[in-house]
């Protein structure tokens, strides 16, 4: 396939896959008999364009339906490059969505949500047979319809139409935004930036008499600035007003609103719009080093002139029954593996001393627990985990944590049951059960049962210790049986007994497929007044959890379940030394060879906004890189 003028490449193998349907296996098959040349970084990562996906589909398409053969189709195509007139080489062509392929784009997304044309057309009010046709390429969607199809399938109208993605750099010269042909006759937008950063800057250009077909709405505010023309705007608690050249409109985008050109020559309009879910990966350039704070102590607006070197990162802070989650929202350049996992170890390699700076004293703690978000080609999100000790693969409470942030960014309005990649497994999470629309269930990955039981003698005293497998290695104490207090009063007694259990397991453990296995944390556990699991979790000397610890609880009904104390159906409250409570259900158990057990779960409870923060790191602060004591 033939280089073009367009190289804007922003999508993996995964992504292509995905939205197209053909397998990875057969992506690659096509590359190597020369049908395919996706860009390829000097690491041999591949990246694809529009152009690429529609090349994919037309392949598809010529061996499904016409019935020719790959080597056929490779010398049609070829030629058709061959004739084809040469790009120019000092500037970028635009590129152009034609309103077939976003047909085929919305299949696809239907298709992936198991909803029929009949489910798309009661949600909308959209004729099913117009669908059909859409989505075959031979019908249009005015720009209200299309947004009421990207609320069901929980995207913005951006979203739908896919967005601009290049170099970075400021200027966009005339004619050299990406044509958007999407609505039809009549109705052209060149986008100059979308769904890249906070704003989406289009210019739209409305034929006489073309009209949004009627009232819409949807998350952001936006600003339109009439350059030509005339453009009439209503919103839902105003009346109808009719803008010409020089006159602009700011508003809620949550307002319904609806326009119309109604002169008799084409409107050009300047139309920007912020989506307040793009939060969680936007970035901002400053041309100075103060930063804003807004009005406050009644001395007006106030700002810190930050010295000169000084960084800034943003964070979300939440809480999941008292243990708190801080989520990176800063992007960072170079996070581009294929799997989540891969992403991590990308952040290990070039990133590391972010994670003590974010986590370590002054800022945080030795407990503290951190997320950062990242795409995901397998799920609806991603998410990799640090800590004040590593990189786990699997933090529940902090799966929540970001949960409740998605939540409030309006990602989850459509979606209330996804599925996100962290580094260890795919998980679903869904919101609102039981009645309860606050509660967060997980479904936990199999927590392993490896050991019932096993006599450790530690200062004199024989604690019986289980060892159970989920997301990491968890050794658990029957508190009541062994004699252990579980009480605030006694934390440093239990954090102490916690690491000598540890250091001891971990030394006496047998090796497993040539591993030592390491015992991560210690789950203290015990009958409350009230008839739940009183839980404590220790994670070494300094390190606890403030939750009662959402695998810890996956691994607690784990071993109830291998004891013959609880089967598919049983539930377990169990609350914190501080409160927080958490429930769980068994939802499946598997009896193995050797007496091992895996069961799975699914654990629920409630996480919370604490707040959104900018965190300073001054160049000269002996300190600020973080410290632990």
């Amino acid at each position: 396939m033939a280089k073009t003028a367009d190289n804007r490449f922003p999508f993996s193998i995964g992504h292509v896959a995905k939205v197209t349907g053909i397998p990875v296996s057969t992506l690659r098959s096509w590359e190597g008999q020369g049908l395919l040349s996706p860009q390829k970084s000097e690491s041999g990562h591949r990246s694809y364009g529009e152009a690429h996906i529609d090349r994919v589909r037309r392949i598809d398409r010529m061996r499904r339906v016409d019935g020719q053969s790959l080597s056929v189709i490779r010398r049609l195509l070829d030629s058709e490059e061959e004739q084809a007139p040469p790009a120019a080489a000092d500037e970028e062509a635009a590129s152009v969505v034609a309103f077939n392929n976003l047909g085929a784009r919305v299949r696809s997304l239907r298709q992936e949500a198991g909803l029929s044309l009949r489910e798309v057309s009661e949600r909308t009010d959209i004729a099913t047979s117009h669908l059909s046709m859409f989505e075959r390429g031979v019908a249009f969607l005015s720009p209200a319809r299309l947004n009421a199809l990207a609320e069901v399938f929980g995207r913005t109208l951006a979203e739908l139409l896919g967005g601009t993605k290049g170099r970075d750099f400021p200027v966009v010269r005339r004619g050299q935004g990406r044509i958007v042909g999407s609505f039809g006759p009549g109705v052209a937008i060149e986008q100059l930036t979308v769904s890249q950063r906070l704003m989406d800057a289009e210019v739209w250009t409305i034929d006489p008499d073309r009209e949004s077909d009627g009232f819409y709405a949807h998350e952001g505010e936006e600003l339109i600035y009439v350059l030509e023309g005339a453009l009439e705007l209503a919103l839902a608690d105003r009346d109808v007003e009719v803008l010409g050249p020089g006159d602009g409109a700011y508003f809620n985008s949550r307002i319904a609103h609806r326009w119309r050109n109604p002169g008799t020559v084409p409107a050009k309009v300047l139309w920007i719009n912020t989506d307040s879910s793009r939060l969680s990966a936007m970035s901002f350039e400053k041309s100075d080093r103060r930063l804003g704070l807004g009005a406050g102590l009644g001395e007006g607006a106030l700002s810190l002139e930050l010295p000169e070197g000084a960084r800034t990162f943003r964070v979300i802070e939440t809480h999941t029954e008292g243990h708190p989650t801080h989520i990176l929202i800063e992007p960072l350049e170079g996070l581009d593996a294929e799997t989540v996992a891969g992403k991590a170890r990308q952040f290990a390699e070039r990133y590391d001393a972010l994670r003590p700076m974010l986590l370590h004293e002054p800022r945080g703690h030795s407990g503290a627990f951190g997320l950062v978000p990242v795409s995901s080609t397998a799920a609806d999100f991603g998410a990799f985990f640090i800590s004040s000790y590593g990189y786990p693969g699997f933090c529940g409470h902090a799966v929540m944590g970001y949960t409740a942030a998605l939540r409030a960014l309006g990602r989850l309005s459509h979606t209330p049951r996804f599925t996100i990649e962290v580094p260890d497994s795919i998980l679903t999470v869904q919101v609102g059960v039981e009645g309860d629309a606050e509660a967060i269930a997980l479904d936990m990955p199999p927590a392993i049962v490896v050991e019932p039981g096993r006599a450790v003698v530690l200062g004199g005293r024989v604690f019986n210790v289980a060892i159970v497998l989920c997301g990491g290695c968890y050794a658990l104490i029957d508190a009541e049986a062994d004699g252990v207090a579980l009480t605030v009063h006694e934390i440093e007694s239990l954090l102490a007994i916690g690491a000598g259990l540890r250091s001891q397991l971990n030394e006496t453990l047998p090796r497993r497929h040539g591993m030592q296995p390491a015992v991560e944390s210690v789950l203290f556990f015990g009958p409350d007044e009230a008839g739940m699991s009183r839980q404590f979790l220790a994670i070494d000397r300094q390190k606890f959890d403030r939750s009662p610890g959402v695998a810890g609880l996956a691994c607690l009904l784990a071993l109830n379940t291998a004891r013959g104390k609880a089967a598919p159906g049983t539930r377990l409250d169990a609350v914190s030394l501080f409160g927080g409570r958490l429930t769980g259900e068994v939802s499946a158990a598997t009896h193995g060879a050797g007496g091992a057990v895996a069961v799975t779960t699914r654990i629920t409870g409630r996480a919370h906004l604490k707040g959104m923060a900018t965190l300073i790191q001054e160049a000269g602060d002996p300190l600020g890189s973080g410290f632990l004591r």
